[in-house]
């Protein structure tokens, strides 16, 4: 027994999802720059807090 053939889509072929309207386009690239952005900042703030929190209970 083999399984029956699978038809497949092409891209080109594919209709464009509609966002009706309710939000406007994001870009990815826009997406992209603002989660670099946080990840960038992620480290030195999560240091910072992590030096704050150690001061914190030293000086208590």
């Amino acid at each position: 027994m083999s399984a029956p053939p699978q038809e497949t889509v092409h891209a080109a072929a594919a209709e464009p999802i509609e966002s009706g309207g309710r939000f406007p386009a994001f870009p990815t690239e826009r997406a992209e720059r603002g989660i670099q952005l946080l990840s960038r900042l992620a480290g030195p703030v999560v240091f910072f807090l992590a030096l704050g929190g150690i001061a914190w209970l030293l000086l208590k």
